[in-house]
Protein backbone atom coordinates (compact mmCIF):
# COMPACT_ATOMS: atom_id res chain seq x y z
CA UNK A 1 0.00 0.00 0.00
CA UNK A 2 1.47 3.33 -1.02
CA UNK A 3 1.14 6.72 0.67
CA UNK A 4 -1.94 7.42 -1.45
CA UNK A 5 -3.78 4.49 0.12
CA UNK A 6 -5.63 1.59 -1.39
CA UNK A 7 -9.27 1.18 -2.27
CA UNK A 8 -11.46 -1.73 -1.38
CA UNK A 9 -14.60 -2.26 -3.49
CA UNK A 10 -15.01 1.15 -5.16
CA UNK A 11 -17.72 -0.19 -7.45
CA UNK A 12 -20.36 0.10 -4.71
CA UNK A 13 -20.15 3.92 -4.62
CA UNK A 14 -19.57 3.68 -0.89
CA UNK A 15 -16.11 2.37 -0.23
CA UNK A 16 -13.36 1.80 2.26
CA UNK A 17 -9.81 2.98 1.80
CA UNK A 18 -6.64 3.12 3.82
CA UNK A 19 -4.46 6.23 3.93
CA UNK A 20 -1.49 6.68 6.23
CA UNK A 21 -2.47 3.60 8.22
CA UNK A 22 -5.98 4.92 8.86
CA UNK A 23 -9.08 3.15 7.50
CA UNK A 24 -11.86 5.37 6.18
CA UNK A 25 -15.36 4.18 5.32
CA UNK A 26 -17.52 6.18 2.94
CA UNK A 27 -21.09 6.51 4.23
CA UNK A 28 -22.56 8.71 1.52
CA UNK A 29 -22.43 12.00 -0.28
CA UNK A 30 -23.96 15.48 0.09
CA UNK A 31 -23.72 18.00 -2.77
CA UNK A 32 -20.69 16.17 -4.21
CA UNK A 33 -18.92 15.90 -0.84
CA UNK A 34 -17.94 12.34 0.09
CA UNK A 35 -18.55 11.72 3.79
CA UNK A 36 -15.89 9.48 5.38
CA UNK A 37 -15.97 7.91 8.82
CA UNK A 38 -13.17 6.61 10.96
CA UNK A 39 -14.88 4.47 13.55
CA UNK A 40 -12.17 4.37 16.20
CA UNK A 41 -9.14 6.35 17.26
CA UNK A 42 -8.11 9.84 16.30
CA UNK A 43 -8.38 10.85 12.67
CA UNK A 44 -6.47 13.08 10.31
CA UNK A 45 -7.82 14.03 6.88
CA UNK A 46 -6.14 12.07 4.07
CA UNK A 47 -3.19 13.91 2.56
CA UNK A 48 -4.27 12.86 -0.93
CA UNK A 49 -7.60 12.16 -2.58
CA UNK A 50 -8.15 9.35 -5.04
CA UNK A 51 -10.16 11.77 -7.22
CA UNK A 52 -9.04 15.18 -8.43
CA UNK A 53 -10.94 18.22 -7.13
CA UNK A 54 -12.66 16.07 -4.49
CA UNK A 55 -14.06 17.26 -1.17
CA UNK A 56 -14.23 14.97 1.85
CA UNK A 57 -16.15 15.47 5.08
CA UNK A 58 -14.34 13.57 7.83
CA UNK A 59 -16.36 12.19 10.76
CA UNK A 60 -14.88 11.06 14.06
CA UNK A 61 -16.92 9.71 16.99
CA UNK A 62 -20.21 11.05 15.58
CA UNK A 63 -18.85 14.55 15.04
CA UNK A 64 -17.94 16.32 11.82
CA UNK A 65 -14.23 17.02 12.30
CA UNK A 66 -12.91 18.27 8.94
CA UNK A 67 -14.11 19.44 5.57
CA UNK A 68 -11.14 18.98 3.26
CA UNK A 69 -10.75 20.15 -0.34
CA UNK A 70 -8.32 18.63 -2.85
CA UNK A 71 -6.89 20.11 -6.04
CA UNK A 72 -6.46 18.77 -9.57
CA UNK A 73 -3.29 16.96 -8.48
CA UNK A 74 -5.23 15.10 -5.75
CA UNK A 75 -3.37 17.01 -3.00
CA UNK A 76 -5.08 18.63 -0.03
CA UNK A 77 -5.49 22.36 -0.71
CA UNK A 78 -7.91 23.71 1.93
CA UNK A 79 -8.82 22.30 5.32
CA UNK A 80 -11.74 23.43 7.48
CA UNK A 81 -11.38 22.41 11.12
CA UNK A 82 -14.60 22.16 13.10
CA UNK A 83 -13.78 20.75 16.53
CA UNK A 84 -11.20 23.15 17.94
CA UNK A 85 -10.45 26.86 18.14
CA UNK A 86 -7.41 28.28 16.39
CA UNK A 87 -5.36 31.45 16.36
CA UNK A 88 -5.54 34.68 18.30
CA UNK A 89 -9.21 35.15 17.37
CA UNK A 90 -10.07 31.67 18.71
CA UNK A 91 -11.95 30.81 15.52
CA UNK A 92 -14.20 27.75 15.54
CA UNK A 93 -14.76 26.62 12.83
CA UNK A 94 -11.83 27.95 10.81
CA UNK A 95 -9.99 27.11 7.60
CA UNK A 96 -6.38 26.86 6.51
CA UNK A 97 -4.77 27.32 3.13
CA UNK A 98 -1.42 26.80 4.81
CA UNK A 99 -1.80 23.12 5.55
CA UNK A 100 0.88 23.01 8.23
CA UNK A 101 -1.53 25.24 10.25
CA UNK A 102 1.11 27.83 11.12
CA UNK A 103 -1.25 30.61 10.04
CA UNK A 104 -3.83 32.23 12.32
CA UNK A 105 -6.80 30.49 10.68
CA UNK A 106 -9.41 32.09 8.43
CA UNK A 107 -13.15 32.42 9.12
CA UNK A 108 -15.34 30.10 7.03
CA UNK A 109 -17.64 31.63 4.43
CA UNK A 110 -21.42 31.65 4.69
CA UNK A 111 -21.65 29.08 1.86
CA UNK A 112 -19.14 26.80 3.59
CA UNK A 113 -21.12 27.05 6.83
CA UNK A 114 -24.34 26.15 4.96
CA UNK A 115 -22.63 23.07 3.49
CA UNK A 116 -21.28 22.06 6.92
CA UNK A 117 -24.75 22.32 8.46
CA UNK A 118 -26.32 20.39 5.58
CA UNK A 119 -23.84 17.52 6.07
CA UNK A 120 -24.46 17.53 9.83
CA UNK A 121 -28.24 17.36 9.34
CA UNK A 122 -28.07 14.65 6.67
CA UNK A 123 -25.96 12.32 8.81
CA UNK A 124 -27.22 13.46 12.24
CA UNK A 125 -23.78 14.67 13.35
CA UNK A 126 -22.73 17.03 16.10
Amino acid sequence: MGSRGAFEDVNTGNFTFIDGGQTFNSIGEVDGVKVLVRTSGSVKAPEYSHTENRTYAIVQDGQLKHLTFYDEKHKQSVSIDLLHEHGSKRLKPHKHYNLDHTDDGIPVSENELKLINKIRRRFNLK
